[in-house]
């Protein structure tokens, strides 16, 4: 005979069953390479970033322009970390200021110094050609001119067309705002996110 479920039975029971699809879905996400969230700069391979981060929420209330969100229930075991939406406020590597702002009030290490911007890695922009302006015979230079690194990340090709220097985005996302199209041309893939999909592929 089975013993009575008590409230704390049900309890522990009910937050194992959620842990565990939790995990599930987050493992299962990243491993696509779909779920992958776009951290703050200088933020570690995202199974170390998971494992230090203590989800204190301090680099989002020093972020200067409010770039930075905690990640909801939705986000898995992610849920309370920080993570940007550009399309919403990139990144502007805090203007104005002398240090990244996130990185130096971060406690543990998961968000590590970095000696220049161009040695932030958040991602890289994806760039669709079949929406943008400058694809489709019409002239516009929007997002050159809100990049921090114009002819480096975002370089024009022969025909004025823009093209994206994998090596040189850093991922902040702030041509995403300036894009004149609807919907917006371009979109940030997460640090790693190319790499992980890759891998789901093969397997």
């Amino acid at each position: 005979m089975s013993a009575p479920l008590t409230r704390r039975t049900f309890g522990l029971a009910a937050a194992t069953l959620a842990g565990a699809v939790s995990a599930r879905w987050l493992v299962g996400n990243i491993h696509s390479g779909e779920a992958r969230l776009l951290r703050p700069p200088g933020a570690k391979s995202e199974t170390e970033f998971l494992s230090s981060c203590i989800r204190c929420g301090q680099c989002v209330e020093a972020c200067p322009p409010q770039a930075l969100l905690l990640a909801t229930l939705a986000e898995g075991l992610s849920l309370g970390t920080p993570y940007s939406r550009p399309e919403i406020q990139p990144c502007d590597l805090c203007r104005g200021h002398d240090t990244l702002e996130c990185i130096r009030v971060c406690p543990t290490g998961a968000l590590s110094p970095v000696e220049k911007h161009q040695d932030i890695d958040m991602g890289e922009a994806v760039l669709d050609t079949e929406i943008c302006f400058a694809w489709n015979g019409v002239t516009c230079r929007s997002c050159w001119h809100a990049c921090p690194f114009p002819n480096q990340a975002i370089v024009f090709d022969e025909l004025a067309r823009a093209t994206i220097d994998e090596e040189s985005c850093i991922g902040c996302g702030l041509c995403i705002p300036a894009c004149l199209t609807d919907p917006k041309s371009l979109t940030i893939r997460p640090k790693g996110a190319t790499t992980l999909a890759a891998q789901a592929k093969e397997d």
